[in-house]
């Protein structure tokens, strides 16, 4: 504030100040009587909340008093045990039924039967332990309701003394039911907000049923809502939770408010009293005034000279740290910005930096034709153009040496970013540079290096850079190159690698191989997997692993799998002509995420399809989740143009890396591709199996068809169909081949014999197996089926994780 406008208002401070004070005193006041009002709401809040705690109590001991008599009943006409079920004549009452120990219904009263079944399936899906006892299970959801039930056991005695088969008595009730006769209406009468909720020990977070307003209670009381003892032992941790607060809160708004205006009033008053007595030292601050000018002036003069000696002192520190000729920063300023960028990666204030390294090419042929002042016009133009191909950066741009700029980026997100910065700077120099009369086109070469490390030296890190810029200088096709901890010798290779892929295509240097997906009902293929193959003349046979990065890097994919879908449509076409009709086949194609993008997608595989007149059917695509992710619109876009033309999708390698669901939903998929299901994941192998378990039992809800890839052995191929799973693909089957021997193997397929699980009764009783049954596979040891869905296979020929060499390569774009 400058000094005119403190002398006007310096004579409210005193009664700022006291008014300040009167303002403090009277919060003081208003949060004591707040806090004590809270105080007294809490202890009424309290008395409330057990009140109809209690009442919630009262619902559910009647609820296991009505189970028990129930349960008598039951007991009653199933005699002494001998009936196998319900006489007909037995109706069980209102909201009650009668189950078996494994949850079958027996016979319901007047109720839902989903609901009956449901709740069944809820008491039989917990642990043996839990349900030896009676009581209280649930609250359960079926559709938008919560059902609260009550079990017993139905004591009925054999002749022999002996309990029955275990069958039980539930009897449950909604939870909107019981509030309705806990009164929970006049809960809200009287002006305050419930929730019932239970305490997950899992997550440690409650698990709301009833509230009666949206969102989470904050600030509540609660009171626990044991089980009956009538059923089931006492617990230290209660059944349910009710929690109330008062509508308006603990503390009211217009209390509140009253006490604060009636603070500011006093305020105010006390504030006006206070300017009166400070009036009359206005006239000593006007005599301080005058003074205080004059030290003013004295202070400018001082000023002045302090900025003078610091102007010199800067210019002292800019010809220590600039080049002299240019004008630009020097080599020591560099290292000292580089040095402190490292500092701050260390410390974590940064998280990255770039650096990159630029040569100009002729550069002393420059100099010494048209003269070392030339040279560093050209210099000072080209760090000029740079500089505003980097405009919306922090950076820092110096000259390196005669002929090189040097560049430090902060803050780039990767080394990718790097390289469009590299890329930026490329185009900057294309156009010819004006120099003396004449139009000079430089080429450049640049290193770079990508740091998000602070544990490097300065040194060390211009090293990275300048082995990359001498790599990028014996490239003829690659002007920009980033530093690998390899570069010594694979950088030579990579970029030969990326040169010869241009070629590729040219010199029908591709080739594609099949892998046959079986049946597994029955010696049938249904289709095969197209697999890439780059003979290389010098490297020899390549898989895609050791080029398909590069390929994208390059911009060569697209083309490539151009090359790939239009291949695949002339075989299809021609087994269509070689094979008996009628005969439906596929051949699935791998596409990337850089091909999703390629706007012409859709258009080439309609004309392909069109010019090699081969249906749609034929042909289907697979995809990974990750290459989605990386753009979902434009990747669903795509998608669904493909699906619109009836080309079948598939979801491949699923069990791996995301496995999302809300992927299976959002994008077109018919098909989903299992990942090596029997590989360990975990520690577990009855943890693995159940995955995959679960998995098949998804996708066969979701409407997908399920195939297995990289099944090795029989066994896995047994319990893959015994779990639902119907189509495989691994070298069990058959290894990849080339397009005469895949059309010979879906003319006759001799694989290996249909997959044929025989199951027989554990118990010797009823038709088809229950829980407890035994599953007996071909040629390996039964199989215990536990109640949950896990499958337990057994370890055959070792252990059933594949090695490296048993994991089928990804094609191109996979």
């Amino acid at each position: 504030m400058r000094m005119t406008e403190l002398k006007r208002y310096s004579h409210w401070l005193p009664a700022l100040v006291v008014a300040a004070l009167a303002v403090l005193a009277g919060a003081r006041l208003i949060t004591l009587s707040v806090h004590e009002r809270a105080a007294q709401m809490r202890v009424a809040a309290q008395s409330a909340v057990v009140r109809y705690a209690s009442l919630i109590d009262a619902q559910l001991q009647a609820l296991t008093d009505r189970t028990r008599g129930e349960a008598q009943r039951a007991a009653n006409v199933l005699g002494d045990g001998t009936h196998p079920a319900a006489p007909a004549s037995a109706v069980p009452d209102r909201n009650t039924f009668w189950m078996t120990a494994k949850g079958v219904v027996l016979r319901a009263g007047e109720s839902d039967a989903a609901v009956n079944r449901a709740l069944a399936s809820e008491w039989a899906s917990t642990d043996a332990a839990a349900r030896a006892a009676p009581g209280l299970f649930g609250p359960v959801r079926y559709g938008s309701q919560w059902f609260v039930a009550a079990q017993a056991p139905i004591e009925s005695r054999s002749a022999h003394g002996s309990a029955a088969a275990g069958a039980r008595s539930v009897a449950y009730e909604g939870l909107d039911a019981l509030a309705v006769r806990a009164r929970f209406g006049r809960l809200v009468n009287e002006g305050y907000d419930f929730e019932l909720s239970q305490h997950v020990p899992a997550t440690h977070e409650p698990r709301v049923f009833l509230s009666s307003r949206p969102g989470t209670l904050a600030q509540t009381v609660t009171s626990g809502i044991h089980p009956p003892g009538a059923l089931l032992p006492a617990s230290p941790s209660a059944y349910l939770e009710l929690a109330i607060r008062p509508r308006t809160g603990w503390y009211p708004a217009r209390d509140l408010a009253t006490g604060i205006g009636l603070v500011v009033l006093l305020a105010w008053a006390l504030a006006f009293g206070t300017h009166d007595l400070t009036h009359t030292v206005s006239r000593t601050q006007a005599a301080l005034a005058t003074a205080r000018r004059r030290l003013h002036t004295a202070n400018q003069r001082l000023v002045a000279e302090i900025e003078q000696h610091q102007t010199l002192q800067n210019s002292l520190e800019h010809a220590r740290y600039h080049d002299p000729f240019t004008g630009l920063p020097n080599r020591r300023y560099f290292m000292d910005q580089l040095d402190r960028a490292l500092r701050e990666l260390r410390t974590g204030r940064r998280q990255r930096i770039a650096i990159v390294l630029i040569d100009i090419d002729r550069f002393t042929l420059i100099n010494d034709t048209l003269g070392h002042t030339a040279g560093d016009e050209l210099m000072l133009q080209a760090a000029q153009r740079f500089a505003k191909a980097l405009e919306g950066l922090e950076y820092v741009l110096a000259r390196w040496g005669s002929e090189q700029l040097a560049v430090l980026v902060y803050e780039v997100e990767s080394s990718a970013a790097t390289y469009t910065i590299t890329t930026e700077l490329l185009n900057v120099r294309q156009e010819p540079f004006a120099l003396r009369q004449h139009r000079i086109k430089i080429a450049t070469r640049m290193g770079f290096t990508w740091i998000d490390s602070g544990l490097q030296r300065a040194e060390d890190a211009l090293r990275e850079a300048d082995v990359a810029l001498s790599v990028a200088k014996r490239q003829q096709n690659q002007l920009s190159v980033a530093y690998t901890p390899g570069m010594g010798g694979a950088a030579v290779s990579l970029v030969s690698l990326e040169a010869d892929l241009h070629i590729a295509l040219e010199r029908n240097e591709f080739r594609l191989l099949f892998q046959p997906i079986v049946d597994l009902h029955g010696p049938r293929v249904v289709g095969a997997e197209a697999l890439l193959r780059w003979r290389h003349p010098v490297e020899g046979l390549l898989a895609p692993k050791e080029f398909l990065g590069i390929a994208e890097e390059a911009g060569v994919i697209v083309p490539v799998t151009r090359w790939i879908i239009q291949r695949v449509c002339r075989l299809a076409a021609e087994w269509r002509r070689r094979l008996p009709q009628p005969m439906n086949f596929y051949i699935s194609v791998n596409l990337s995420a850089a091909v999703l993008r390629d706007p012409g997608l859709r258009d080439y595989v309609a004309r392909v399809l069109e010019d090699t007149r081969t249906p749609p059917g034929y042909l289907k695509f697979e995809l990974t989740e990750g290459g989605l992710i990386s753009n979902v619109s434009t990747a669903r876009e795509a998608l669904e143009g493909l699906h619109r033309m009836g080309i079948e999708l598939m979801l491949d390698d699923f069990g791996t890396g995301y496995s999302s669901l809300s992927h299976l939903q959002l994008f077109p998929f018919d098909y989903v591709k299992i990942d090596r299901p029997f590989v360990k994941r975990t520690g577990s192998e009855r943890a693995n199996n159940a995955i995959t378990s679960a998995i098949l039992q998804m996708a066969s809800s979701l409407g997908l068809r399920a195939v297995a890839e990289v099944v090795e052995t029989q066994a896995a191929a047994q319990a893959l169909l015994q779990m639902g799973c119907n189509f495989g693909q691994g070298n069990f089957f058959s290894a990849p081949v080339e397009a005469e021997q895949a059309l010979e193997q879906l003319r006759h397929y001799a694989g290996p014999a249909p997959v044929a699980p025989t199951v027989r009764a554990a118990l010797g009783q009823g038709k088809g197996h229950s829980a407890g049954d035994t599953l007996v596979l071909k040629d390996s040891p039964p199989l215990a089926l536990p109640d949950s869905p896990t499958l337990v296979l057994p370890a055959a020929d070792g252990d059933n994780t594949l090695g490296d060499d048993q994991v089928r390569e990804r094609d191109v774009a996979g």
